[in-house]
């Protein structure tokens, strides 16, 4: 009795439409390697999200050289290519009544996150002047008041 509830847990742990999700991107990423299209040379897939009624799957992938327009252009005209045979593959591996309908699409994740950083970069590089500012006036006050408590002569330096 106790082993059926723990299997029935383990089941649920994950949403349907999660497993199909990870599977579709296992196997979307495995044919990109097996075709071998030089346009879609450092591509990865970085996520699947399937719609609830397992009509369209979305497939979010990054390149490291996307960065130019004419490459992502190219990136789109390679994926347009490949989609055809990629949906037969997953349509034969998937063990589901109805499989979804793949579109390819950028992953603006990594994009986003290096905007952020070079915004925060530029923020650093901004504060880091008045800091340096102000640590040159405490210096001089420091210096100044050291001045002032300074020993007049050697001999009280030594007391």
């Amino acid at each position: 009795m106790a082993r059926q509830r723990q299997r029935v847990q383990a089941r649920r742990q994950y949403s349907r439409t999660d497993r199909i999700s990870e599977s579709i991107r296992e196997i979307v990423a495995t044919e990109l390697e097996r075709i071998g299209d030089e346009r879609l040379d450092l591509v990865t897939v970085t996520g699947v999200v399937v719609d609830s009624d397992l009509s369209t799957a979305k497939v979010y992938y990054s390149a490291l050289t996307a960065a130019e327009a004419s490459t992502s252009e190219d990136l789109a005209e390679g994926f347009e290519a490949v989609r055809w045979p990629i949906q037969r593959v997953v349509n034969k591996a998937m063990t589901a009544r109805r499989t979804p309908q793949i579109s390819f699409l950028p992953d603006e994740v990594l994009s986003a996150a290096l905007r952020i950083d070079d915004i925060l970069a530029q923020r650093v590089e901004v504060e880091v002047a008045p800091v340096e500012e102000i640590g040159k006036l405490a210096r001089a006050r420091q210096t100044g008041a050291s001045q002032l408590n300074a020993p007049a002569t050697a001999n009280e330096a030594d007391r």
